[in-house]
Parts: structure tokens; C-alpha cells; sequence
């Protein structure tokens, strides 16, 4: 029996490269998707290699029954019109898993709203719709339930009871839940103080640590400087350089351990450090090994972590897991302007349990930047408020 794979850019080349080779009664052993190596896997889709068998002494039968089937004589018959071709085995399987995908998909989606059905019924209608309304803005149905019995809790039994005191009450259980806030904690007596900015990439880092810097030289009247490691964007550094030059604030451009232990140290007379930190995939374990070992030369006051709002919940809270080796003391949640709901902040908050820092509305320095009420971020939650 002989057996070799075949790798191509989509399944269909590689079984066309498989029966040209093997002869079209090979057998598929196994297909999967194969992400190319290196730095030019990050940029291209994965490619396809199936494995396949073919046997000798299948093939020696194979090929005398088609001869004999071109020996015989058939009787000549009128033309008929051409059919579809049939399926094939792997087409036919294909169509069958999405079909069972479907199906359990619509399994989980009856069951999730019996169970919704099930689980509101001893609330009040007021919380229902307090409920409903957390749904409909993104909050996660686990986290939505638990505070709106925290907010059933929390009212009489009245069933007549009005209607602006439930909403109050609701609104006010929505604060609690986001009341940690701690902006980056800059003061006289202490200076030299050291933060680090980490993220995913695209989420608006490097804007974000100028608009810190702004804020805090121009709004606060304290002295900052900056730091980045981003050495993997051509324009990063430039970007920051033009940032600090306008804002009269020296920067450092960071290479090794050596080097930012030294512009640590050059800087101390600062109140305030902040450290722009290349974008990382929460998923590539060589970029954040790099990112902790400078963490753990630099020995920051604080970390903070950089979140888009346009992500969804779940993808979220895998970044959050993914980067949680490092330490992380803050959040601060980019890209509000962009956003349509906000409870995926909820989720993310209510599943941590960390303070927020600070929520971006745009791109404009150092407007687009501030430091949240928990009173406006339990409307946005409820889509009765967006920050602008």
C-alpha cells in the first residue's frame, strides 16, 4: 500500500494533485488545515493537506474491470439529457456535518431560550424587561440573570410596584457592579512612576499612551515621558516621536533589557512613566514571552490592558486569560465611538473583577480620553447613553 500527502491552497487542488498522482481509487485517509510557518503564516490563510492510500493490488483490479467494461459491446441507445453529476463521498459527508451543525445549533439555541423561558418566571416584569434590555445590549445572559436577581432581591413583593423605582433600583445594582474605577495614580511625593500599556494589536495603544501623556502634562500639570517597545512597526516609533515632540515630552526608543532599564533611570525626576508596548497575539507565545521578560526587568507600577469595545465578549475575555500571565492591574477599553452596545464591558468587568481605567471616544489628543461614571457606563449598558 502506498500512502502520501498532499498539501495545496484549498481541498478541491489537493484532491485534483492526489488523483493525478495516486490515480482516482485512492483513498482519503485524513484531511486537516495547516498554518504555513513563520511570519508569512500570519498574513495567509491556512493551506490543506489530506493524506492517501492507495493499494497495488485494488488498482491492478480497478484498471482490468474498466477494460472489460470498454471491451463490451452496448447496444446503441437514443441521447438523453445530461443529470447532475452525483455527489461524491466527501462532498456528501461535507454537506451532512454542516447539517448536523445546524441542527445542534438550533438544539442549543431552543434549550438556551427554554432556559430563559424557565429562569425569568419568578421575576417581576419590571426586572424581566430590565433583563431583556441587558440582553438586547450584549450582556451575556449568565451575567444579566445574576443581577437582575440581585435587583429582584432588592424589591418588594409588591406586584404593582412602580415602575420608576424598579428602574432606579436597577440601575443602581448595574453601578455596583462597575465601581472599581482607578484611574493611573500619579502624585508628587512618588515620582519615577512606571506604567506599561500591553494589548492585542489594533486596539489603539500607541494613541492611547499619547493621549495619557497629553492629558496628564496639559490637564494635570504633571511631568510624563515615554518609553516604547514597539520595534516591530516601522511607523510606531515615528508615530509616538511626533506625539512627544509636539507635546514637548522626551521619548525613548527601547531595544533590550539594558536599554530600558536605563531610560527607566533617566527618567526618574518624572511623575510618570508610560510605556507604549508592541502589539502582541494573545495567541503567539514567543511575543508574549518577550513582552514579560521586559515586564520582569522593568518591574512596573502598574499594567494595564488595552481592550477594543468592537470585539466581542468572548474573544475578550480569551485575550484578557491570554495576557493574565503577565499581570494585570487595569483596563482601559478603546474605540467607544465605534461600538453600537457595551455590555460586552460588563461581561469583561463582571468576569475579572478589575478596576477600569479609562475609556477612549475617538482619536482626537487629548480629547477622546476620560475617566468613566460608573452612572454613565450602567446607561450605556442599558442603551440609554453614548459617549461622546
Amino acid at each position: 500500500m502506498k500512502i502520501k500527502k498532499f498539501l495545496a491552497s484549498d481541498y478541491r487542488t489537493a484532491i485534483r494533485q492526489a488523483k493525478s498522482e495516486m490515480g482516482r481509487d485512492a483513498i482519503i485517509l485524513h484531511s486537516r488545515q495547516v498554518k504555513r510557518s513563520g511570519i508569512i503564516g500570519w498574513f495567509t490563510p491556512p493551506q490543506v493537506e489530506i493524506t492517501v492510500a492507495m493499494d497495488d493490488t485494488l488498482q491492478v483490479y480497478a484498471d482490468r474491470s474498466r477494460q472489460n467494461m470498454a471491451a463490451t459491446s452496448w447496444p446503441t441507445v437514443a441521447p438523453v439529457k445530461p443529470v447532475p453529476a452525483p455527489q461524491t463521498d466527501t462532498a456528501k459527508e461535507m454537506e451532512l456535518l454542516d447539517e448536523i451543525k445546524r441542527m445542534n445549533y438550533l438544539m442549543e439555541e431552543m434549550r438556551n431560550q427554554l432556559h430563559e423561558v424557565e429562569s425569568t418566571k419568578g421575576l417581576s416584569q419590571p426586572v424581566q424587561d430590565f433583563y431583556q434590555t441587558l440582553i438586547k445590549n450584549r450582556v451575556k445572559p449568565e451575567v444579566a440573570m445574576n443581577i437582575a436577581i440581585s435587583v429582584q432581591n432588592r424589591l418588594p413583593q409588591d406586584p404593582g410596584i412602580e415602575t420608576e423605582w424598579a428602574y432606579e433600583v436597577c440601575l443602581h445594582t448595574l453601578r455596583e457592579y462597575v465601581k472599581n474605577i482607578s484611574p493611573i495614580g500619579v502624585s508628587h511625593s512618588k515620582t519615577g512612576r512606571l506604567v506599561f500599556l500591553i494589548g492585542p494589536t489594533g486596539v489603539g495603544k500607541t494613541t492611547t499612551v499619547a493621549k495619557l501623556a497629553a492629558k496628564m502634562t496639559f490637564l494635570e500639570g504633571k511631568k510624563a515621558a515615554l518609553i516604547t517597545l514597539d520595534t516591530y512597526r516601522v511607523s510606531a516609533a515615528d508615530q509616538l516621536r511626533t506625539f512627544a515632540d509636539i507635546m514637548g515630552i522626551p521619548l525613548s526608543v527601547v531595544f533590550s533589557d539594558t536599554e530600558i532599564l536605563e531610560a527607566v533611570d533617566q527618567y526618574q525626576d518624572k511623575d510618570v512613566i508610560l510605556v507604549d508596548t508592541a502589539g502582541s497575539s494573545p495567541f503567539n507565545q514567543e511575543q508574549i514571552g518577550n513582552l514579560e521578560r521586559f515586564v520582569k526587568v522593568a518591574q512596573p507600577d502598574e499594567i494595564i490592558l488595552v481592550l477594543s469595545v468592537t470585539t466581542d465578549s468572548d474573544d475578550l475575555l480569551n485575550i484578557y486569560h491570554q495576557f493574565e500571565s503577565i499581570g494585570i492591574d487595569k483596563i482601559v477599553f478603546t474605540k467607544l465611538d465605534e461600538a453600537m452596545t457595551f455590555g460586552q464591558i460588563l461581561n469583561v468587568l463582571y468576569e475579572t473583577r478589575k478596576p477600569i481605567a479609562y475609556v477612549t471616544t475617538g482619536q482626537n489628543v487629548p480629547d477622546d480620553i476620560e475617566i468613566p461614571d460608573s452612572t454613565c457606563l450602567a446607561r450605556m449598558f442599558l442603551g440609554e447613553e453614548v459617549m461622546e
